[in-house]
């Protein structure tokens, strides 16, 4: 869960992130692209979400598929994983500044996971090495099993 979670963030969780650089950056076919990571008690899922023009859902696929590819081959840099480590760190952080985050996390790991294992998140997540979220984009991310919801608009 930890490794997938870095994995996500390294993927599409900050304007620094693999799929922003390659494909609203560099080949600027979409607008904005971000990547997510929903855990549960027996799963999760994680998901990249994009707004583009419709031409151009077919290269974004492609470009997606290819930065997965490469995750899965060469793994993550030691520079990406410090910066999803800083980025989870930050936004754990500030969910906790509240009372009704707080309450909110708390809750969400009593229905999904355990108390104890929230507490201990961030410990986890440090605790994560590169080659871990590489074995982890082996796991999980096949890029020849995988579902495309596409909202596009009708002919006119």
């Amino acid at each position: 869960m930890f490794a997938v979670d870095l994995l996500a963030h390294i993927l599409g969780g900050s304007r620094t992130s693999r799929l922003t650089q390659a494909l609203r950056e560099r080949a600027r076919i979409v607008s904005s692209i971000r990547a997510g990571y929903s855990a549960l008690a027996g799963g999760g899922l994680l998901s990249v979400t994009a707004q583009l023009e419709a031409v151009n859902l077919r290269r974004a696929e492609q470009g997606i598929v290819s930065e997965i590819r490469r995750v899965r081959s060469a793994g993550v840099t030691p520079e990406e994983l410090r910066r999803a480590v800083t980025a989870a760190e930050a936004r754990h952080s500030f969910s906790l500044e509240t009372a009704e985050g707080r309450a909110f996390l708390y809750g969400r790991a009593e229905t999904i996971w355990r108390l104890e294992e929230e507490l201990a998140y961030l410990d986890r997540l440090r605790s994560v090495t590169a080659e871990q979220v590489r074995l982890a984009a082996r796991r999980y991310l096949d890029p020849e099993r995988y579902v495309r919801v596409a909202f596009v608009p009708r002919a006119r």
